[in-house]
């Protein structure tokens, strides 16, 4: 059986990511799709800036933490020995990226209703720019893969309706 860093270096050579862009790219991907959830479910209640502030960027915090911890729990799971502090940078590293999506999008809504934007309003739009994120992240996967032109197309088109999907049921549920 390959352990986790034969694993990497197997899928590193087959792309032209190494497994720390992967991790973060994973925790990016991971975050934005709980920041949109979170989007989602504020665009469904009336709720102030402050709240909608806190509640997004916390989220995004907490997810990180979740990531940081699980990650970490699972290497010490599968080690007879301790844990390299190499190894909880890494982990700590490409967790905070769960975080990034939510404290962006807490800093959009900021932004938003400094330019007069109401909150409901700086929600759809945050909920249009994490389908953008996600496309975009998809993207450089996409690029980073050597698998076929139409899995990777795929994969960039799977993500797009992954954020129309979230799009479309807070408007079902609103």
């Amino acid at each position: 059986m390959a352990t986790t860093n034969e694993s990497d270096e197997a899928v590193s050579s087959r792309s032209d990511l190494g497994p720390v862009a992967r991790a973060h790219l994973r925790s990016a991907l991971t975050g934005s799709i709980f920041a949109m959830s979170v989007l989602a479910y504020l665009g469904d209640h009336d709720t102030a800036l402050v709240t909608a502030v806190v509640t997004v960027a916390g989220t995004g915090i907490v997810i990180f933490l979740g990531e940081a911890y699980a990650g970490l729990l699972s290497t010490a799971l599968a080690s007879e020995r301790k844990v390299p502090r190499a190894e909880v940078r890494h982990e700590i590293s490409a967790s905070s990226m769960a975080a990034a999506p939510g404290v962006l999008a807490g800093a959009f809504l900021l932004l938003a209703d400094l330019l007069g934007l109401s909150v409901p309003t700086a929600v759809d739009i945050g909920l249009w720019l994490g389908v953008l994120t996600l496309t975009g992240l998809s993207l450089v996967e996409a690029h980073g893969s050597h698998r076929s032109v139409l899995v990777r197309v795929g994969s960039v088109v799977g993500s797009v309706l992954v954020g129309v999907a979230i799009i479309v049921l807070k408007a079902q549920l609103h």
